[in-house]
Order: C-alpha cells, then sequence, then structure tokens
C-alpha cells in the first residue's frame, strides 16, 4: 500500500468521525436522583404522606429506616454509575458500609424475635407489607431502567456485580420513597418487608441486568 492510499484511507477515517460526549458521574447520578424524586412523587401523590410528617413531629423510626435507605440508594447507586468508567467503578465500596448499616434492620428484628416473639403476626400487616413490595419494586423497576441505560452507553465489565448493585440501588430507593407514606414503626415490619423489597430488587437485578448490559 503506496502512502497515497494511506493517506486518503486516514482521511476517510476522519471524516467519518464525530464528538462523543464524555461519561460524567455526576450527570449520571442526576439522572439517577431525577428518576427518584419522580417515582417518589408518583407514588406520594396515589398513597398519600406520613400522618406525621404531614404534622411536622415524624417518629425516630422513620429518620432511621429513611436514612438508612437513602444512604444504601445513593451509595450504590454511584458504584452503579461508576461502573460506566471500570478504572473509577471497581474503586469504590462506599456501598459496602450503607449495606451494613442497612442490616441493621433485619438482624436487629431476629434478635428481638428470639429473645421476645411477638404475640400474633398481626404486627407485621401482611396485607400493607405486600403493598410495600409493589410500589417499592414498580419504583425500582423506574430507577433502574434510568441506570441500565446509563451503563449501556459506559464500558462495564464487571456484570455481576453491577447486576446486584443496580437491583439493590433501585430498591433500596424505591423503597426510601415508599417510607414517606409507610406509616408503620415495628421494627419487624421494617426488619422484614423492607429488607424483602430491597433483597428481591437485588436478586432480579442480578439475573436481568447483565443480559442487558453485555457488550
Amino acid at each position: 500500500m503506496n502512502s497515497k492510499s494511506t493517506q486518503s484511507m486516514m482521511a476517510a477515517l476522519v471524516d467519518d468521525l464525530s464528538p462523543v460526549q464524555p461519561i460524567s458521574v455526576r450527570r449520571g447520578m442526576m439522572w439517577t436522583i431525577s428518576a427518584g424524586m419522580l417515582v417518589t412523587l408518583t407514588v406520594l401523590s396515589y398513597t398519600g404522606m406520613r400522618d406525621d410528617l404531614m404534622m411536622g413531629s415524624p417518629h425516630p423510626m422513620f429518620f432511621l429506616r429513611f436514612g438508612a435507605l437513602l444512604l444504601l440508594g445513593l451509595t450504590s447507586s454511584y458504584a452503579v454509575v461508576a461502573m460506566s468508567q471500570p478504572g473509577i467503578g471497581n474503586g469504590f465500596t462506599g456501598w459496602v458500609w450503607a449495606l451494613l448499616a442497612a442490616l441493621l434492620f433485619p438482624a436487629s428484628a431476629i434478635g428481638m424475635t428470639m429473645i421476645a416473639m411477638p404475640d400474633n403476626l398481626s404486627v407485621l400487616v401482611p396485607q400493607q407489607g405486600m403493598l410495600c413490595l409493589a410500589f417499592s419494586g414498580l419504583s425500582a423497576l423506574a430507577v433502574g431502567t434510568i441506570q441500565v441505560l446509563w451503563l449501556r452507553r459506559g464500558a462495564p465489565v464487571a456484570l455481576a456485580r453491577a447486576g446486584w448493585l443496580v437491583g439493590m440501588a433501585s430498591g433500596a430507593m424505591g423503597a426510601a420513597g415508599y417510607s414517606l407514606h409507610c406509616p408503620f414503626n415495628s421494627i419487624f415490619y421494617v426488619g422484614l418487608w423492607y429488607t424483602l423489597a430491597v433483597a428481591i430488587c437485588a436478586v432480579i437485578g442480578r439475573i436481568l441486568v447483565p443480559r442487558l448490559i453485555r457488550w
């Protein structure tokens, strides 16, 4: 191949190039948070807000529950968004500490059950618990969709980890949004239903997400 043909080939390749917007972790978090806020407002418009929040005197359990879920959702979401840039995503482990903090709720519920079993299972409020799972799951679907689309723009390499994190992040943010409505403060209720909401979303994310973001 002579020099002229090489130069012509290089010129053709240059002509085909188009500018690509760099992937920004900050932009990815903005999309994720915006999705979480939108689905939360949608849920609250349908279910309403907790009475104690409306009166300005929320129960301490609300702060603990909401704070733990929000922290888990945000830290794991950051890990998800950063995985579009593998050099960044592989180094962030803040979500691990948030997960350990969130696990205090089911651990406390188990410990209290071993010490003194509740008089009856009505404390678990099964019907309302199923609503918690439903609303948290639907909200998680919206947030998880945004995160999957974001990962598809990048180059995630740890697909299994990405699946777990997308499920856990979206589940935690969905559950945090629903907790603004949920009126129950029992550690047994919180330890069961909110743990199930996040765990189910994490398992679904592990199964589905790697197939959706595989190169």
